[in-house]
């Protein structure tokens, strides 16, 4: 029974709703057709609310609610399913197996192995300055913590050094070796040991300003007895000098015959490796299998973390081979 016959069936008889002719029925036809499109534009209008029945740009603007935005290239239905993942995520409150869940069901995936979440994953970190006697700088680890070194010191060609060291100036921590460094030579110092091009030459090793490590052992020429100098956290001035450097004079202030001026001084360069763990930094792994199977591209994982991460966080994507031991692919900064 349609909207027209159940408002006629409520009018008197006399009205004649029934006749066609009528003009009661005229009038109550076009009435109906009102309601019948008025109708259909509310209910449109409720699908527009739902996530599950809005489409273009009624789907964008329900994102906008919750911070969402649609990645380019990005249709419909995934940018539907992302929407409700992120519903889910804001109801487990952003941790990292909320996060998780999510790009696990972006991917389609049910297997936890398929996507990992790593927090301040470790990277490798490098600074390399050009220094001559008596010369300082200022470096931190870059890092959640203060991290230990590996020091390179190479002495460019034509030079020759005497007893170089390198001090950590905050912390007095430092490292001297006794002997010498022609041009060309390369000197790598680590908790290790001291390699001089690839001669082990530990036991020429000294420490500076701090007692030994708890693996000190008074028979032992090793550098683990050294407390090796660390990068801090903060940033610290370091100096590098030689036995040459009590010797440079300041002009204006350096005597006849005692002291000499930084003209034909060698250069060195020093160059600090080390492992930092990086700060506000999550690393997410995802298993290339899994990824070939949704269809899905590195970059479209890549762009859907991007709308996920708080500001101010580092993100990365890393597709990893579970058959090659962990080994895998970095995408990238997100």
């Amino acid at each position: 029974m349609d909207r027209i016959q159940r408002v006629g069936e409520r009018l008197p008889r006399f009205y004649r709703s029934w006749d066609r002719s009528s003009l009661i029925f005229r009038f109550i036809t076009a009435l109906c057709k009102e309601l019948d499109l008025t109708e259909a534009e509310v209910t449109n209008m409720m699908k527009a609310h739902w996530v599950d029945t809005a489409s273009g740009d009624e789907l964008d603007r329900l994102g906008t609610l919750i911070g969402a935005r649609r990645i380019p290239g990005e249709d419909d239905a995934r940018f539907r399913t992302r929407l409700k993942r992120t519903v889910s995520e804001y109801e487990g409150g952003g941790t990292v197996i909320a996060i998780e869940d999510a790009i696990r069901a972006l991917l389609g995936s049910s297997d936890p192995m398929d996507v990992r979440i790593v927090e301040n994953p470790p990277a490798e970190a490098s600074e390399e300055f050009r220094v001559m006697a008596g010369n300082t700088w200022v470096i931190g680890s870059h890092s959640i913590r203060d991290e230990t070194p590996r020091i390179t010191l190479l002495v460019e060609e034509g030079g020759e050094v005497r007893d170089p060291q390198i001090v950590n100036l905050d912390t007095g921590e430092g490292i001297v070796f006794k002997g010498t460094l022609s041009g060309g030579d390369r000197l790598v110092i680590s908790e290790e040991g001291a390699f001089l091009n690839d001669k082990d030459v530990t036991s020429s090793l000294l420490a500076i300003g701090a007692p030994p490590t708890k693996k000190s052992n008074s028979n032992s020429n090793s550098s683990s007895s050294l407390r090796f100098p660390r990068l801090l956290r903060r940033g610290s001035p370091w100096r590098y000098g030689e036995a040459l450097s009590m010797l440079l004079g300041v002009f204006d202030e350096a005597r006849f015959d005692e002291h000499t001026f930084a003209v034909g001084v060698p250069f060195v360069r020093v160059r600090f490796d080390w492992m930092r763990i990086q700060p506000a930094t999550f690393e997410v792994q995802i298993d290339s299998e899994a990824l070939r199977k949704s269809g899905l591209t590195a970059d479209y994982i890549g762009r859907f973390v991007e709308s996920m991460k708080a500001a101010g966080v580092r993100a990365t994507v890393r597709i990893m081979n579970r058959n090659l031991e962990g080994r895998g692919e970095s995408y990238g900064e997100v």
